[in-house]
């Protein structure tokens, strides 16, 4: 059952119109959206800038920091090549001294001077060992056997292809 109604609803100039009220809650709701993407703009542009500022002063740290490691890099470079003579010096030294050692033991002139010459030997020895060492292990072995089998599975590729072709 329906209940009766005041006359037809058409009849009514309110109902055809939207509510005032809801009009201005939807107003109200669209300028706080606005409001809120205003403030959400400015904070990312904000926020940019600053983004932008951090970069150019990490930037120019950087710089500055490179520069004083390229000064630092040369002054130790330098006192590199004062020390080497100085090790070279040192060993000798040590040699000599030890030379000495074996004379003041022995009271043998040739047997120190042997001394001497031995050790010299053995640094000799050791050092051209250790390039021996070195110098295996340059020329990339590793690489240029995988560049090796990298090229012969693609070699085995397309014989397999022409023998099916």
């Amino acid at each position: 059952m329906e209940e009766p109604s005041d006359g037809p609803e058409t009849s009514n100039p309110d109902s055809a119109k939207p509510n005032s009220a809801d009009q201005d809650i939807t107003d109200k709701e669209t300028s706080k959206e606005k409001a809120l993407a205003k403030t959400l703009a400015d904070q990312l542009m904000a926020l940019s800038g600053q983004t932008a500022v951090a970069a150019k002063e990490l930037g120019e740290l950087f710089r500055l920091e490179l520069q004083l490691s390229a000064g630092d890099a040369g002054r130790l470079l330098l006192t590199w090549l004062a020390l080497f003579p100085a090790f070279i010096l040192a060993w000798v030294s040590l040699c000599a001294l030890t030379a000495w050692f074996v004379y003041d033991f022995s009271t043998s002139i040739s047997l120190a001077l042997a001394t001497f010459t031995l050790l010299q030997i053995v640094l000799c020895i050791a050092l051209l060992l250790l390039r021996k060492r070195f110098r295996s292990g340059l020329g990339f072995k590793r690489t240029k056997t995988h560049a090796k089998r990298l090229l012969q599975g693609m070699t085995d590729e397309t014989t397999e292809i022409d023998k099916k072709d």
